[in-house]
């Protein structure tokens, strides 16, 4: 008997141990998932914006590992960063403090997406710097971030801030220019006869014609209404004198991953290796578009600038992706196109487009990945130190890049 109650007891222990046992692994089970999900999306080159609820698996979302990603320094990590804290919104009190923090410096992001994100949630009611990080953008060299603030500034500002965007109303680009005037127009009430039809030009292709004089001359006498107006309603606007703008820090630059490509000549060419210079990098596809669009407007700025800036269009044409129609080499079914004919292909176009800058053939989108986030043409303009202080989709006129050159010769933080 004595014996048998000595096994029953063993029994009762083991069976217990086993129960916590199952019970420690249950909950560890998805603890250990979640941190090889972080560390899995950390470790890689590029995460899409999903990583991050993905890893919390609609469990609160820890600050810490918001900073995680945003420490990186890597643009995908950060654009998931910033569209998780958003996402959550000022509501979530783990993220509070690191939501008054992040916001207003993500303002200044090299990454369009990023800023844009950034100023959309600096919309809250709660967030006790709403405007400053909103007025930074209307001095920016880049005229798509101007008219995003004043987007913005539409929506937070009201009479008062007129002085802030009567400067804009002579806008080089017409377009903020003539979102400037809209803003008015809401604020006051009143009409100067601006009409988008009236002063942006006739578009028979994606490319901007030059604005006519008389239109140059109607977006003149609008700025001049608005001022003389504004001279009769700054006492019953309760502002005397110019509202003060509040100057912004130094924009940012992030550090560029290593780039070795090679050309269409086997060339490998080592993005590291051009410091001194400025460097934009291009990156686009025969078969899209807007890239093929953007292509002369890339022509003329080396042209320009023969000495002091490398253009580098690093083409993602794969075997598994379609060719233009024109193409003198055309995939089909039974014969998909190998590297060697991709590498025909973009070098025809680049020969039919007179590119005067050299290409370079990322087919596994190794390095795109990094940088593009499936949306083409993507631009990224890096400084003399290597660091990036642009990104963004889309063209620019050669005037913008132009700008964009000059404020990446400026300081900026890091």
């Amino acid at each position: 008997m004595p014996a048998m109650r000595a096994i029953r007891r063993r029994l009762s222990l083991w069976l217990f141990a086993g129960v916590v046992l199952i019970a420690v692994s249950a909950w560890l089970r998805p603890r250990l998932r979640q941190a090889t999900t972080v560390n899995t999306a950390l470790a890689a080159d590029s995460v899409d914006d999903m990583a991050l609820r993905e890893a919390t698996e609609g469990r609160p979302l820890p600050s810490e590992l918001v900073e995680r990603f945003w420490g990186t320094q890597r643009l995908p990590h950060r654009r998931a960063a910033m569209s998780a804290l958003v996402s959550r919104g000022p509501d979530d009190t783990g993220l509070a403090g690191l939501w008054d923090r992040l916001l207003p410096s993500a303002a200044l992001d090299p990454d369009y997406e990023i800023r844009s994100r950034a100023l959309g949630g600096l919309q809250s009611p709660v967030h006790p710097d709403q405007l400053a990080p909103v007025v930074w953008q209307l001095a920016d060299a880049d005229p798509e971030l101007r008219q995003l603030g004043l987007q913005h500034l539409r929506r937070l500002g009201g009479l008062a801030q007129s002085p802030l965007v009567l400067p804009l109303l002579n806008d080089p680009d017409t377009s903020v220019a003539l979102y400037a005037d809209s803003v008015l127009r809401q604020w006051s009430g009143r009409d100067s006869g601006l009409r988008m039809s009236l002063v942006l030009p006739a578009r028979s292709s994606l490319v901007a014609e030059p604005v006519a004089q008389e239109k140059m001359l109607a977006i003149r006498q609008a700025s001049e209404q608005w001022r003389e107006w504004w001279r009769t309603q700054e006492k019953s606007a309760g502002v005397e004198g110019a509202v003060p703008s509040p100057l912004p820090p130094a924009t940012q630059s992030l550090p560029c991953p290593q780039i070795k490509l090679p050309d269409l000549h086997g060339n490998v060419v080592n993005v590291a290796s051009l410091k001194g210079k400025l460097v934009l990098l291009n990156f686009w596809t025969t078969w899209c578009p807007g890239c093929l669009v953007e292509l002369p407007l890339l022509v003329e700025l080396q042209r320009r600038h023969p000495d002091d800036l490398v253009i580098l269009g690093i083409s993602l044409d794969s075997p598994e992706q379609g060719v233009l129609a024109d193409a003198p080499t055309k995939a089909t079914e039974s014969a998909p196109p190998d590297a060697g004919q991709v590498r025909k292909i973009v070098g025809a176009v680049a020969g039919r487009q007179h590119l005067n800058y050299r290409v370079l053939l990322d087919p596994e989108n190794r390095i795109g990945r990094q940088f593009n986030g499936g949306e083409l043409p993507t631009n990224v303009l890096l400084d003399r130190d290597g660091r990036v202080r642009r990104r963004f989709v889309g063209e620019r006129s050669v005037e913008v890049w132009e700008a964009l050159l000059r404020d990446a010769d400026r300081p900026a933080s890091r």
